[in-house]
């Protein structure tokens, strides 16, 4: 919310210098537009009319659209352009989480419950990966926020960068984070849970303490729960149950893996 009041604030005080660089190119382009216009008119006036001072009317004709026109028109273009960024960025508020630029639980929720709509009337598979960094809690006491909130960004990164790109990944709740896999069965997404899950494991970080002179490196690893279509339907919470009862059993078990026994619920 406190993001969302800056940035209609900072809108709200200010023009950007994008905004009025925009502003002032289509100001001239319609300003030069307009003399033309008017020059033309004019000049047809004064053929059909037969004025003889037409030297003053072609130069009143340029001058009208020169004096009138750009003040009001940059004025009303700037701002314009200004709300224009301004619901672009909202836009993004409305979907995005702000620490990892994600898909947050929301936007990623709605966009689940329409892929799962395709899969009934397609008739395709879609299975899901909830995956929540180990310790998470600990890790902040211990290292702190500033520590946590790069923990999750690399997370991100590191998943990001290997999804393809019709999976909808996004930010859950925390530490959890939601994979959803359209066109992938249980097993493949079970075996896709076992590579990100490595691949994650392998992510270091720095932290440094106050007082510390030597940084101290932290490494972050992940639990994985794994649901489908298959198992559970296509209603998106016996969906989201599935996945998080495995990951539940991963984390009380503390067993790195995902493939635990499908549940049918």
């Amino acid at each position: 919310m406190s993001k969302l009041f800056h940035v209609v604030a900072s809108a709200a005080r200010q023009t950007s210098r994008h905004d009025r660089a925009i502003a002032l190119k289509g100001t001239l382009l319609i300003t030069f537009s307009a003399v033309l216009l008017s020059l033309v008119l004019t000049s047809i006036a004064i053929l059909v009319a037969g004025e003889r001072d037409w030297l003053s009317a072609l130069v009143l004709a340029a001058l009208l659209p020169l004096l009138l026109l750009p003040p009001p028109l940059y004025l009303v273009s700037s701002r314009l352009m200004s709300m224009d960024r301004l619901n672009h960025q909202l836009q993004q508020l409305a979907r995005e989480d702000h620490l990892t630029g994600l898909f947050n639980r929301p936007h990623l929720l709605s966009m689940l419950e329409r892929e799962l709509a395709l899969s009934q009337r397609h008739n395709y598979t879609v299975s899901i990966l909830l995956l929540e960094i180990n310790d998470f809690t600990q890790l902040l006491d211990e290292y702190g926020r500033h520590t946590g909130e790069k923990a999750l960004r690399l997370f991100a990164d590191c998943i990001r960068e290997k999804i393809r790109e019709s999976d909808l990944f996004g930010r859950f709740d925390g530490a959890q984070f939601l994979l959803v896999l359209p066109h992938t069965n249980y097993d493949d997404a079970a075996r896709m849970g076992e590579g990100l899950r490595a691949l994650t494991a392998g992510i270091r970080l720095t932290s440094q303490q106050p007082g510390e002179t030597q940084p101290e490196n932290v490494r972050i690893s992940a639990k994985i729960g794994v649901a489908s279509t298959e198992n559970s339907g296509r209603s998106i919470n016996p969906l989201l149950n599935e996945a998080d009862y495995a990951l539940y059993q991963n984390r009380n078990e503390g067993r790195d893996r995902t493939d635990l026994p499908r549940n049918n619920i």
